[in-house]
């Protein structure tokens, strides 16, 4: 991924309008990136079938366990990278999911949502815990890992995020909002923003669940 040449006072976020409006930028050009190949749009969120790879990882979740996807096997999977600290976009995120997960009723037990923290540093296990539970504490899940490993992660799935230049250092560390959605063999299928109404990506989610097999 490549470095983005800008200064602190522009791109940091909840405290720049213009850090926002640059960071919503790149949300919207990854997703626009994405669905380009896609002549038809069958979903009301960005179809993203074929255009990214199959869920991979393995990193240490909420619980101090080591886990890969095949530990949540069986479940549409809602990744989301964010961080504990984060006073904008993350908190507004994932209160988003929990409502989307409410109005879903009994067909949210087969979904979960994975936080993947950007700060690895500050963000162990028990902090993400804490974290998630006050979301989700049925489906939400804090995952974490080595700075190699979430580095990874991000380049792997295009995700729009700047870290902090020095490990441990203090301060906002700027990304995107989307959420990569997965279907229930691991794929990935739909990537939505806050663009996306509850309504609509509730009615994706729904269908996905119809069709998983």
């Amino acid at each position: 991924m490549k470095k983005l040449s800008m200064s602190k006072g522009v791109i940091r976020k909840g405290r720049s309008v213009s850090g926002r409006f640059i960071l919503a930028l790149m949300t919207a050009f990854a997703a626009f990136a994405l669905g380009a190949c896609i002549s038809q749009k069958s979903w009301h969120v960005e179809e993203v079938t074929g255009h990214l790879p199959d869920l991979n990882f393995s990193l240490t979740s909420d619980n101090g366990r080591l886990v890969t996807p095949t530990a949540y096997e069986g479940h549409l999977l809602l990744m989301y990278f964010g961080f504990t600290n984060c006073d904008s976009e993350c908190p507004v995120s994932m209160a988003r999911l929990a409502r989307v997960m409410q109005s879903l009723g009994n067909d949210a037990n087969r979904i979960r949502i994975l936080f993947v923290t950007l700060d690895p540093g500050r963000d162990t296990p028990q902090v993400l815990h804490r974290y998630v539970t006050q979301f989700d504490p049925d489906r939400a899940i804090g995952l974490t890992g080595t700075t190699s490993d979430i580095e990874r992660l991000t380049k792997q799935y295009r995700a729009a995020y700047r870290p902090r230049s020095k490990i441990g250092e203090a301060g906002d560390i700027d990304h995107g909002d989307a959420v990569y959605i997965f279907d229930s063999r691991g794929r990935a299928r739909l990537l939505a923003t806050s663009a996306d109404s509850d309504a609509h990506l509730a009615q994706d989610l729904r269908r996905l669940l119809e069709t998983a097999h």
